[in-house]
């Protein structure tokens, strides 16, 4: 992990995306974000895989949603990048990117055990709009009730002028 100051490392802002609109709103607000506080980013995505019974599951599925959900997350990732010009003297913060099957809030609770630097969690909040906004509702109940960091729920329409 790149250090800002001798003994002071880089930390992360766990951002949480189902790729709605609402989340692409909440990763850009988290990329300006990061570059003023000097914060790196790990745009995170969990897929599910239907449970529809042992014999009838097609093969290779869940290895496909895997690569869908990774190249969909490599996709946001630049163009999240494209935001943040490389400016001389200036902070750039890294984006990575983390694809999991299973349920949000659970594998959200899990990275922050598990990882020692995610300063916040940022997520897009909204009305939900049947799919197109995933998060909305129980999962960002969950989230709320079981993540130990700051949580920032970005409303759709937030604007901050960096």
């Amino acid at each position: 992990m790149e250090s800002l100051q001798q003994g002071t490392s880089v930390k992360t802002l766990l951002v949480l995306t189902d790729f709605s609109q609402s989340a692409k709103n909440a990763a850009e607000y988290a990329v300006h974000l990061a570059r003023r506080i000097q914060a790196d980013v790990v745009l995170f995505s969990a897929y599910l895989i239907p449970d529809i019974g042992f014999d009838s599951w097609p093969t290779g599925d869940e290895s496909n949603r895997s690569k869908q959900s990774l190249s969909s997350l490599q996709e946001e990732s630049s163009r999240l990048q494209s935001l943040t010009p490389d400016l001389t003297g200036t902070f750039t913060p890294k984006c990575a990117v983390l694809s999991v099957e299973g349920g949000m809030a659970e594998n959200v609770t899990a990275i922050i055990e598990d990882r020692k630097d995610v300063l916040m969690v940022i997520m897009g909040g909204g009305k939900c709009n049947g799919r197109e906004d995933m998060l909305f509702g129980e999962e960002i109940t969950q989230i709320l009730v079981n993540v130990k960091c700051p949580t920032l729920i970005v409303p759709n329409l937030a604007y901050l002028d960096f």
